[in-house]
């Protein structure tokens, strides 16, 4: 059996070498919420279905430049002054990635870049509460 590896979260002040986040196919800019080895959570003006599967494209000078990523969450968490609903998508990452952070916890010793990670897993580990019933309010 393998030791599984809890990915922490470090929010986005900690990344001060991402300048930006571009999100393909949707083609909109996003911006950083947190991050993780495993994951992030980003906020936009789109919704995307979980399931779908978007590359990550981090501006600046973060590594890895892209990363292959599936939607597991998206919520409404706003409205803009113009009325437009903003969003979170919660991404996880098809492989699981190398974070400073996380080697300065671990006494300097950063963990592999790539290990594989299958979605599958990640999706797996979700929590899922039992099903919303939808009722049509209006």
């Amino acid at each position: 059996m393998t030791e599984e590896r809890i990915a922490r979260r470090y929010p986005a002040v900690e990344f001060p070498e991402i300048q930006g986040i571009w999100l393909t196919p949707l083609g909109i800019n996003a911006t950083l919420i947190n991050l993780s080895a495993t994951g992030l959570l980003v906020g936009c003006a789109t919704r995307s279905a979980p399931g779908t599967v978007l590359t990550v494209q981090f501006k600046g000078t973060f590594k890895p430049a892209t990363i292959e990523s599936r939607v597991v969450r998206c919520e409404v968490a706003g409205i803009a002054v113009d009325g437009s609903l903003q969003f979170q998508l919660g991404l996880a990452f098809g492989t699981r990635i190398a974070l400073a952070q996380d080697a300065d916890e671990t006494n300097g010793k950063p963990e592999a870049v790539g290990s594989d990670v299958p979605l599958a897993v990640v999706a797996a580990a979700a929590p899922r509460g039992p099903e919303p019933v939808l009722r049509n309010r209006w």
